[in-house]
């Protein structure tokens, strides 16, 4: 039997599309090649595959029970044209992440400048915000940060993660705030006051809410908003407490608000990192790993200490 990619992909096109004609013109080839793949694979299966009905073509039982296997096929070839594409050479290479919108505004800059520093030539790729996952291709990015307790896609089984940097969330407020003299905070404390967060999905949104539970208590009421830099903002005006971690308050001198540890809760914000396996890394994200390597380390010691 000689059946060819070829031939188990252009079914599968012809089964989408549901014409020779359009299949022909996806793969851009002409309408007569097509017809003769399917001839070969028709041959070589030995059955049916496809009845043309209708100026159309409708698959066969025999055809339909190959899709399956074949769908999966093209996502492994298209695996190893993408793993091909990573091992381009470092100076003309690119570098693909995608990130929660947090990570990419207030952590991974400095990396990124490092990187940069080193290997100008390089072509940054940055996806960030957890809209964009919904039509996210893992495969095709060479590094994906996320944030702990957050609904993130699957990935494929070549990708590991690794815990990456960890952070104390603290409460930030007006510095007329009733609270803002407080030697200590519970939630509990905050508990009668308006709280500013993110909105549902976000790592730091989801502990709170845990935390909140554990304590059998709910916020007075809430404003929901859709990034870090609008808590800042809901905040400074006045409209509640809000929650963040201290890395991202301490780069925002700008607000001009006081934050105040939660002391009744250990409150650890964790970020991870997810990456393909060390014999599907190209050039290019192995230079970056080597920067973020002493975080990550970081990263996986206080988490192992916080257990």
């Amino acid at each position: 039997m000689t059946i060819d990619a070829e031939q188990l992909l252009t079914l599968l096109t012809v089964a989408e599309t549901g014409s020779v004609s359009e299949a022909a013109l996806r793969l851009g080839r002409g309408q007569p090649a097509i017809s003769e793949r399917l001839h070969k694979l028709t041959r070589e299966i030995g059955e049916p595959l496809y009845v043309r009905e209708g100026g159309g073509i409708q698959l066969t039982p025999a055809g339909q029970a190959l899709i399956p296997d074949i769908r999966q096929l093209r996502a492994k070839l298209q695996d190893i044209e993408n793993l091909l594409m990573r091992q381009k050479s470092l100076q003309v290479g690119e570098l693909r992440i995608a990130s929660t919108s947090l990570i990419a505004n207030y952590l991974l800059p400095q990396y990124l400048q490092s990187f940069q520093k080193k290997n100008p030539g390089v072509n940054l790729f940055i996806k960030s915000g957890v809209a964009y996952w919904e039509h996210i291709n893992l495969s095709e990015l060479d590094v994906f940060f996320f944030e702990g307790e957050m609904d993130i896609p699957h990935l494929p089984d070549s990708y590991e993660i690794q815990p990456w940097l960890t952070g104390e969330i603290i409460a930030v407020m007006p510095k007329t705030h009733p609270l803002a003299s407080a030697s200590a905070l519970s939630l509990k404390d905050v508990q009668p006051f308006p709280v500013v967060w993110r909105e549902p999905s976000s790592g730091v949104r989801r502990i709170l809410e845990k935390a909140f539970r554990k304590k059998d208590i709910l916020p007075a009421h809430f404003i929901e908003v859709a990034d870090v830099e609008s808590v800042g903002a809901m905040v400074k005006a006045g409209l509640g407490i809000g929650f963040m971690t201290r890395t991202v308050f301490e780069q925002r001198p700008d607000w001009d608000l006081i934050s105040q540890p939660i002391t009744s809760s250990q409150l650890i914000w964790q970020s991870y990192i997810a990456i393909p396996n060390p014999a599907r890394r190209s050039r290019t994200l192995s230079v970056f790993l080597d920067i973020v390597d002493s975080s990550m380390l970081m990263g996986r010691v206080f988490a192992e200490s916080a257990l």
